[in-house]
């Protein structure tokens, strides 16, 4: 899977560029809840009165807003405290732990496999070449014969 990113200076520039786009990297595109991506009246058969309509829009989009601006007040200020703790420690565990624990075992498994080799190369492959030799000389043939033989039973 590709995945671009954008530095930093790439998200700063274009949100201050346009302050109205705060989702530069487009990662909820899939939330579209304006009024007419959520209440649509299809044909002239369905629609309500103009006047409720109307009224519907302006209820919908300001119990919308002031909701999100409540729970983000709320809510969402304590979870961007646990979320940059969570991505801090997360950030750090790789920095400083993961990626140097996966470097020395590398190194190790390097090691080793140059170890594994010259064993192979001065033990196990002139056992095998032996081996391989003693075995050559062997000739099997097969042939089609019938042989009739007469069983008896002695009782």
């Amino acid at each position: 899977m590709s995945t671009s990113y954008l530095s930093q200076d790439e998200i700063n520039s274009s949100s201050l560029s346009d302050p109205d786009n705060r989702d530069p990297m487009k990662i909820n595109k899939h939330l579209q809840l304006d009024f007419f991506n959520v209440i649509a009246e299809p044909d002239p058969s369905a629609y309500s009165f103009e006047v409720f309509h109307k009224v519907s829009h302006q209820v919908y989009h300001y119990t919308k807003i002031i909701i999100y601006r409540l729970l983000t007040v709320l809510i969402g200020l304590p979870l961007m405290v646990c979320w940059g703790l969570i991505f801090g420690i997360y950030t750090f565990a790789m920095i400083w732990i993961a990626v140097p624990m996966r470097r020395l075992v590398q190194t190790w498994i390097a090691e080793i496999g140059i170890n594994v080799q010259t064993l192979s190369d001065a033990v196990i492959a002139p056992i095998h070449r032996s081996m391989g030799q003693m075995f050559s000389s062997i000739r099997i043939s097969l042939s089609k014969e019938n042989i009739h033989s007469v069983r008896q039973i002695l009782v």
